[in-house]
């Protein structure tokens, strides 16, 4: 895939968007909750990821959040962050395959390693990342268990009866914290993906705790792309809006217990 030049400058490409997803940050940022990260200009277009029509090809990719993002009919991406989605994909699942993607990906596989014969447990395992990350580990070979609503309920239910785990993928925070490090074997590994928030307590000095940075690259995104179109990854997209009904879209993603992916068709 070609860099397209914009005003003399590289490293760019112009999607002219199809779909993009509607992901947490979206709503932070909207909220301000992240000024101190990423400070806003305004006016400012949302959105982190994509797919779409560039060079004559569907590409998806992630933009940089420092810039304007992806809800809107045409976005640029960074070239070294977007790859090309291969047949056997639409645009909507490719959009839900990047961001939610790569988190799953870059915990389990990257930073936690799972492999054949582990036990992992998934907070959250009907969202958007963490249906992923199910379907990730269960590739890989590991025993998966999750919490959610209708698999083991951490409202109600002490997840760590279930242990002990090699891995626990942490996307709530709190208490549900406290408790997966005392679910995990000595020598496992709790990745904190976005959980929040983290108490202050020393961890356990027998097992890991990692806070893995999610960023895009070319082999990441080519890689989880041809999971996807093998079937070996399946989006779950249970929602699509309108780019003029994103408010509504923003409003189902903040919702707490929220289900798959939600995605804006575009074009």
């Amino acid at each position: 895939m070609r860099a397209l030049r914009i005003h003399g400058g590289t490293g760019q490409v112009l999607v002219r968007v199809r779909a993009a997803a509607v992901n947490p940050i979206d709503w932070k940022m909207r909220r301000g909750l992240l000024a101190n990260i990423f400070a806003l200009r305004f006016p400012r277009t949302l959105g982190r990821d994509c797919a779409g029509d560039a060079h004559g090809e569907l590409v998806a990719g992630v933009a940089d959040p420092r810039t304007d993002g992806t809800h809107a009919d045409y976005a640029l991406l960074p070239d070294a962050a977007s790859a090309p989605v291969p047949a056997g994909l639409d645009a909507a699942a490719a959009a839900s395959l990047c961001i939610a993607g790569l988190s799953a990906w870059i915990s389990l596989v990257e930073v936690a390693q799972v492999r054949a014969g582990m036990r992992v447990l998934i907070h959250g395992g009907a969202g958007g990342v963490g249906s992923l990350a199910l379907q990730i580990a269960r590739e890989l070979g590991a025993t998966v268990l999750a919490t959610s609503t209708r698999v083991i309920d951490y409202r109600v239910e002490n997840f760590a009866d279930a242990g002990p785990f090699d891995v626990v993928l942490d996307t709530l925070g709190g208490e549900a914290h406290v408790r997966s490090l005392a679910a995990l074997r000595p020598d496992g590994v709790l990745v904190a993906l976005s959980a929040e928030p983290i108490p202050a307590h020393a961890p356990r000095p027998d097992v890991r705790v990692e806070k893995p940075a999610i960023q895009a690259t070319r082999q990441r995104l080519e890689g989880i792309f041809q999971w996807g179109a093998r079937g070996k990854l399946q989006p779950q997209v249970m929602q699509r809006f309108t780019l003029e009904d994103a408010a509504a879209a923003y409003g189902a993603v903040e919702a707490p217990h929220g289900r798959g992916k939600i995605v804006l068709a575009i074009s």
